[in-house]
């Protein structure tokens, strides 16, 4: 007799404006697919974009083998195109079990519930609840429930019932990501002859920031992979896959300084560099910074979040702007590493002077590190479970009721409402956010190109300091000729 198989589900879906990225590897799936499998269970992944879910629900339900189809569900339009996928498994096989899981619907069972399409959500880690459930279902007669479950919560006819909470894994070396779910080579980024793969390390975060889903879907709870670990994987990919960097996708990788600055020394003796992770500002020091050039780190990303106090204060943030100067001072005396520094503006109580701190704080950075910093100036969205989110509530802002409306949660690409912003105010703060883009001067460039970027970053800073943001010439000539130079990542069907 076949062993039963749970088919996995990853759709791909644009985020902030930009397109469906089907280059990321779906690692969710990657670890709770490997730990069905190291537990019996058959295993199909599917990572898939829009075009293709009519033909894998088709085949899916013709599947005799199929046990549940589990979908990891991210907040936006990924609700709304899992619910549709889910509501046509449902139409041509009813009684097959549709699963939830990831972030949205770890923050949001009820609703995800209420969508009718979906039977079960695992709630929080994956992994553990994956197993139970499959277990359960392969046994379980029709119409029963899984009453007292840990992490899962179900649909009781009309009611939905939330199980007890599931601890974490106090061992995250117990999960592994299953490669060969996946053709793992078209993860692959290849650019100027080196081979990247993206990686994560680590889960969790245990800082405060009022807009992060961390608090309520991580309780704040960092959890490592041991070194270890991480470098026995990485270097395993390379054998497999030929690669010479990884980028690290944990939301905090130095929470645990030296386990980090191991891994990240014990690659490079390997011949693998990192080319992207994650630092609180309040975490940089000169001897952190000079380990990180030393070990050829290539780029670091930062979020200092606002130039105003009462917003940093309000967010829970930690630090306030005095402390982002001191640390973009010391980010200058490293010119060779690349920065990518995040700030969000729009939030329900900032004034015009609270944006215009922020801004004016992101041209002292600019002028202190010329060209060396990539601004991101993105606009407050509410977050499910997260505080500031209750703040949006009072301002009168809603999340959608029915699963359609979620396809919409982007404000740079729908038509999502924000009742404290209007339709101006999110064209200027969007127009912002492209002229801080130009401030950055990439060092590795020919002195012509050079040239030409640094005359655009004047010109988008005089703009940003005089709020001249009409006519966007500067911004539609570097889309143009992004347009040109740049193909976006291809498309493929299911792994």
């Amino acid at each position: 007799m076949a062993a039963p198989r749970v088919h996995l589900v990853s759709i791909a879906a644009p985020f902030r404006g930009g397109f469906a990225d089907l280059s990321r590897p779906p690692s969710a799936l990657l670890y709770v697919g490997g730990y069905l499998r190291r537990h019996g269970f058959e295993v199909a992944l599917h990572h898939l974009p829009e075009g293709e879910l009519d033909r894998v629900a088709a085949a899916v339900a013709r599947d005799p083998e199929a046990l549940f189809v589990g979908f990891s569900v991210m907040t936006g339009r990924q609700v709304t195109t899992s619910a549709g996928m889910s509501a046509r498994l449902k139409a041509l096989r009813p009684e097959l079990p549709v699963v939830w899981g990831g972030i949205h619907p770890s923050l949001l069972p009820e609703a995800c519930l209420a969508f009718g399409c979906v039977d079960f959500v695992v709630v929080g880690e994956g992994e553990r609840t994956a197993r139970e459930l499959a277990t359960w279902l392969a046994a379980a007669a029709p119409g029963e429930r899984p009453v007292g479950m840990e992490g899962v919560a179900y649909r009781q006819g009309a009611r939905a019932v939330v199980g007890p909470p599931r601890p974490f894994a106090t061992d995250l070396d117990e999960f592994r990501q299953d490669w060969t779910l996946v053709e793992p080579a078209r993860y692959v980024q290849t650019a100027a002859g080196r081979r990247t793969l993206s990686f994560i390390a680590s889960r969790g975060c245990p800082h405060t920031c009022g807009f992060c889903y961390n608090q309520l879907f991580n309780r704040r709870r960092w959890r490592g992979h041991s070194a270890d670990f991480v470098v026995g994987e990485v270097l395993a990919l390379r054998a497999a896959l030929g690669i010479d960097t990884v980028a690290f996708d944990d939301d905090n990788f130095f929470t645990h300084r030296p386990r980090g600055l191991e891994i990240l020394r014990r690659l490079k003796a390997e011949g693998v560099t990192c080319t992207w992770l994650e630092v609180r500002v309040d975490y940089l020091t000169d001897d952190l910074l000079s380990q990180l050039v030393e070990l050829g780190v290539e780029t670091i990303f930062v979020g200092w979040e606002s130039g105003s106090s009462a917003t940093l204060a309000r967010i829970a943030k930690g630090f306030t702007p005095d402390l982002i100067r001191e640390k973009a001072r010391l980010l200058a005396c490293y010119p060779a590493l690349h920065v990518d520094a995040s700030a969000i503006v729009g939030f329900p109580w900032e004034t015009d002077q609270d944006i215009g701190a922020t801004v004016a704080l992101l041209l002292e950075m600019a002028r202190i590190k010329p060209g060396g910093f990539h601004f991101n100036l993105g606009v407050y969205v509410p977050y499910p479970g997260a505080p500031v989110t209750e703040e949006a509530h009072a301002a009168g802002f809603r999340f959608p009721e029915d699963a359609e409306g979620w396809s919409a949660y982007d404000i740079l690409a729908g038509t999502m409402p924000l009742p404290w912003m209007s339709a101006d105010r999110l064209r200027r703060l969007t127009r912002m956010d492209q002229y801080a883009k130009l401030l950055h001067v990439p060092h590795r460039l020919g002195p012509v190109r050079k040239a030409v970027l640094r005359v655009l970053a004047a010109l988008a800073g005089l703009r940003l300091r005089r709020g001249w943001l009409g006519f966007p010439w500067e911004v539609r000539l570097m889309e143009w000729y992004a347009s040109r130079r740049y193909r976006r990542p291809r498309e493929g069907g299911e792994g």
